[in-house]
Protein backbone atom coordinates (compact mmCIF):
# COMPACT_ATOMS: atom_id res chain seq x y z
CA UNK A 1 0.00 0.00 0.00
CA UNK A 2 2.91 2.83 0.87
CA UNK A 3 4.60 1.18 -2.79
CA UNK A 4 1.28 2.52 -4.18
CA UNK A 5 0.91 5.87 -2.15
CA UNK A 6 4.88 6.88 -3.06
CA UNK A 7 4.03 5.62 -7.21
CA UNK A 8 0.72 7.80 -7.26
CA UNK A 9 2.79 11.12 -5.71
CA UNK A 10 5.50 10.42 -8.54
CA UNK A 11 2.77 10.14 -10.88
CA UNK A 12 1.42 13.25 -9.61
CA UNK A 13 4.67 15.21 -9.33
CA UNK A 14 5.03 14.37 -13.49
CA UNK A 15 1.96 15.55 -14.27
CA UNK A 16 2.41 18.88 -12.21
CA UNK A 17 5.47 19.27 -13.69
CA UNK A 18 3.84 18.86 -17.21
CA UNK A 19 0.98 21.10 -16.10
CA UNK A 20 3.52 23.77 -14.78
CA UNK A 21 5.36 23.55 -18.47
CA UNK A 22 2.89 23.80 -20.95
CA UNK A 23 1.86 27.03 -18.87
CA UNK A 24 5.09 28.07 -19.80
CA UNK A 25 4.94 27.43 -23.18
CA UNK A 26 1.42 29.45 -23.83
CA UNK A 27 3.48 32.78 -22.29
CA UNK A 28 7.45 32.12 -23.62
CA UNK A 29 8.31 35.38 -21.93
CA UNK A 30 7.72 34.20 -18.54
CA UNK A 31 5.89 34.26 -15.56
CA UNK A 32 5.77 34.59 -12.09
CA UNK A 33 5.58 31.69 -9.50
CA UNK A 34 2.22 33.62 -8.57
CA UNK A 35 1.17 33.47 -12.12
CA UNK A 36 2.14 30.03 -12.70
CA UNK A 37 0.11 28.93 -9.65
CA UNK A 38 -2.58 30.43 -10.87
CA UNK A 39 -2.78 28.86 -14.33
CA UNK A 40 -2.24 25.16 -12.68
CA UNK A 41 -4.46 25.97 -9.70
CA UNK A 42 -1.40 24.75 -6.99
CA UNK A 43 -0.68 26.67 -4.26
CA UNK A 44 2.63 28.58 -4.88
CA UNK A 45 4.81 26.63 -2.69
CA UNK A 46 4.05 23.92 -4.51
CA UNK A 47 5.06 25.64 -7.72
CA UNK A 48 8.22 26.61 -6.62
CA UNK A 49 9.58 23.45 -5.99
CA UNK A 50 8.86 22.09 -8.52
CA UNK A 51 10.45 25.15 -10.64
CA UNK A 52 13.55 24.66 -8.81
CA UNK A 53 13.64 20.82 -9.73
CA UNK A 54 12.85 21.38 -13.15
CA UNK A 55 16.06 24.25 -13.20
CA UNK A 56 18.02 21.93 -11.73
CA UNK A 57 17.93 19.81 -14.87
CA UNK A 58 17.64 22.59 -17.26
CA UNK A 59 14.03 22.88 -18.62
CA UNK A 60 13.17 26.03 -17.09
CA UNK A 61 15.36 29.03 -16.35
CA UNK A 62 14.65 31.43 -13.18
CA UNK A 63 17.51 34.11 -14.27
CA UNK A 64 15.35 37.33 -12.62
CA UNK A 65 12.53 38.34 -11.23
CA UNK A 66 11.68 40.65 -13.97
CA UNK A 67 11.12 37.73 -16.58
CA UNK A 68 9.92 35.44 -13.88
CA UNK A 69 10.35 31.17 -15.26
CA UNK A 70 10.66 30.66 -18.94
CA UNK A 71 11.38 27.06 -20.71
CA UNK A 72 15.07 26.28 -20.63
CA UNK A 73 17.08 25.05 -22.99
CA UNK A 74 17.12 21.60 -21.76
CA UNK A 75 13.93 21.50 -23.69
CA UNK A 76 15.70 21.91 -27.23
CA UNK A 77 17.30 18.91 -27.10
CA UNK A 78 14.44 16.41 -26.02
CA UNK A 79 12.41 18.02 -28.83
CA UNK A 80 15.18 17.43 -31.40
CA UNK A 81 15.24 13.96 -30.05
CA UNK A 82 11.53 13.31 -30.32
CA UNK A 83 10.94 11.36 -33.58
CA UNK A 84 7.08 11.80 -34.54
CA UNK A 85 5.25 10.02 -37.30
CA UNK A 86 2.11 11.28 -37.58
CA UNK A 87 0.77 7.77 -39.05
CA UNK A 88 2.06 6.51 -35.92
CA UNK A 89 -0.90 8.11 -33.70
Amino acid sequence: MAAEKDQQGGIQVIARAAAILRALARRPGGMSLGDIAAAVSLPRSTVQRIADALAAEGLVLTASSARGVRLGPALLSLAAAARFEIAEA
